[in-house]
């Protein structure tokens, strides 16, 4: 079976070659028919191959049968080319009208030859077809993307309305959480103030009540009663940033003056007794201190390390700081008691009554 078909495959394809040399080439396709017919009468002398058909029998009549329908073919299609070549010479319109059913281009070649008037109206003809043709096309082609155009414009017109409504949901949300805040924000802000005039109010409370005395004691008191009025002075600045009604800032100034008036009071006796202090302090080792002038605004330390000007530096860098917030306005170093050249450093302090905030290295903001 397998060799049936291949055999049929291997006489379609010959035949087929066969008439396309036929249609295109009718002289070459006599002389090649011939040679496929002649081919059995050469067995007679010489065997011939198989032709692929496994039977050299076989092979013979197949390329005889090929031979004669490809001569057949040829010799039909060059009389058809003969009598249109005759009925060309003899009646043009007639060979124009049978030429025209056949083969379109030819015709119009033909035309082009015979008749040019006729040419002439049938390429119109054509150009104005075509012409249409592009122009319906071109419409298509227009309309295709006039709708792809409103397509693609709902789409955005869609795509912003979506957008709209997500911008606007967000502005919502963030109007909503951003009023949520501002009542948490009022709320905590109530609750501070609240807390800060109870702190006020007990401060104003107990501030007339309190004594120098109970903080001179030593240096260690004498540190808390500065940590005291650093305390007030924390106090009176937090002010600044709550939302104080009047009667609120009234009481607010209540508790300035009264500070203003305590640590005029305070502050000298601190000093007073800052002397006394650093001297039980010293006694070890063998130095002294004491606190002189008016208000008490200059110490003095007498030891026999402060022969040695590094010694000062050192000792005065240590507790500068502390002699600022205790506002002396000179420290005098002597390494003894009756020398009448010393070392002393001037201090730029504040005054008594000024409320300040104190930072790193003795620097100092005054509150108004």
């Amino acid at each position: 079976m397998k060799a049936f078909f291949e055999g049929l495959g291997i006489i379609v394809a010959l035949l087929f070659a066969g008439m396309i040399i036929a249609a295109f080439a009718p002289n070459l396709g006599i002389w090649i028919g011939l040679a496929f017919t002649v081919v059995p009468l050469v067995a007679i002398v010489r065997p011939l191959p198989t032709l692929w058909l496994g039977h050299r029998g076989f092979s013979l009549s197949v390329a005889f049968f090929v031979g004669l329908m490809t001569t057949a073919a040829s010799f039909g299609d060059l009389s058809e080319t003969r009598r249109l070549s005759e009925l060309r010479d003899t009646d043009s319109a007639a060979y124009l009208n049978e030429l025209e059913g056949r083969d379109q281009v030819k015709w119009l070649a033909e035309l082009k030859l015979l008749d040019p008037d006729l040419y002439a109206v049938e390429a119109a003809k054509i150009e104005e077809a075509v012409a249409a043709r592009r122009a319906e096309v071109a419409a298509l082609e227009a309309a295709r993307r006039a709708e792809a155009a409103a397509l693609e414009a709902a789409r955005k017109a869609e795509a912003a309305v979506t957008e709209a409504a997500r911008i606007e949901e967000e502005r919502k949300v963030a109007d909503a959480r951003r009023a949520e805040a501002e009542v948490r924000r009022k709320a905590e802000q109530q609750e501070k103030i609240a807390e800060y005039i109870g702190q006020l109010d007990r401060e104003i409370a107990s501030i007339p009540g309190i004594q120098a005395s109970k903080y001179t004691s030593d240096v260690s008191n004498i540190n808390l009663g500065l940590l005291l009025i650093g305390a007030w002075g924390l106090l009176y600045e937090q002010g600044d940033s709550l939302d104080l009604d009047a009667e609120m800032q009234k009481k607010r100034m209540q508790f300035r003056q009264l500070l203003v008036r305590k640590q005029a009071q305070l502050l000298p006796a601190l000093r007073d007794a800052y002397g006394p202090a650093m001297r039980r302090q010293l006694w070890e080792a063998d130095g002294s201190a004491r606190t002189i002038g008016a208000g008490y605004r200059t110490v003095e330390f007498v030891s026999a390390t402060f022969a040695r000007n590094a010694n000062i530096k050192q000792i005065h860098t240590e507790i500068r700081e502390n002699l600022m917030m205790l506002r002396f306005t000179r420290a005098q170093y002597k390494w003894f008691r009756q020398a009448s050249e010393f070392s002393y450093y001037a201090l730029e302090v504040p005054k008594d009554s000024d409320i300040v905030k104190w930072e790193s290295g003795g620097r100092y903001r005054v509150l108004r």
